[in-house]
């Protein structure tokens, strides 16, 4: 049962994944994505302490959707703030998956060096629009760093999401070997 149970909360966090990457003009959809990767992850909160974080983390963008999404708030600088205010714990979501997948390949005797990787790509995406923001780039640099940051936040949801089922296996592996 543990391990069905397990095999289903990694195909949650990685649906919600895909989820969010293709339908990201959907707000109500997002927050159905943010509820997947939420219940998978606190459903391998055994497994290791950072599935827990990444679900706070995930609550915390489901907030977040609510309130940028929705026609609660009106169109001006404090939405755009919270726009990329939440910026922030999706980014967190991210890397503490990541974490608690390194802590998962460790536990496997397996390298981290994917999970490194992947970290550095999705954390750069994340952290080059939160520096464009204040918009002192000139109009080159800036196409430039939108380039650079569309590329790299697509590679980083399409590795993230590849990751998780790598991950998967690892823990169908690790886990069907105990008794």
């Amino acid at each position: 049962m543990k391990l069905l149970r397990g095999y289903y909360a990694y195909l949650a966090i990685a649906g919600g994944w895909l989820l969010r990457l293709v339908l990201q003009d959907n707000w109500m959809l997002q927050i159905v994505a943010f509820a997947l990767i939420s219940a998978g992850a606190l459903s391998l909160q055994r497994v290791s302490r950072w599935f827990m974080r990444a679900s706070i983390a995930a609550d915390v963008c489901i907030g977040f959707e609510l309130l940028c999404g929705t026609p609660m708030l009106p169109p001006g600088l404090g939405r755009i703030v919270l726009e990329y205010a939440s910026l922030v714990p999706l980014l967190l979501t991210g890397c503490m998956l990541l974490f608690a997948y390194m802590e998962q390949m460790r536990a496997g005797e397996r390298g981290t060096i994917i999970e490194w990787l992947i970290f550095v790509v999705w954390s750069a995406g994340f952290i080059l629009t939160l520096l464009m923001s204040p918009g002192w780039l000139n109009d080159y640099a800036l196409a430039l760093v939108v380039t650079a940051i569309n590329t790299l936040t697509v590679i980083g949801y399409i590795a993230l999401l590849a990751d998780t089922f790598r991950v998967q296996k690892e823990y169908i592996r690790t886990e069907g070997n105990e008794p």
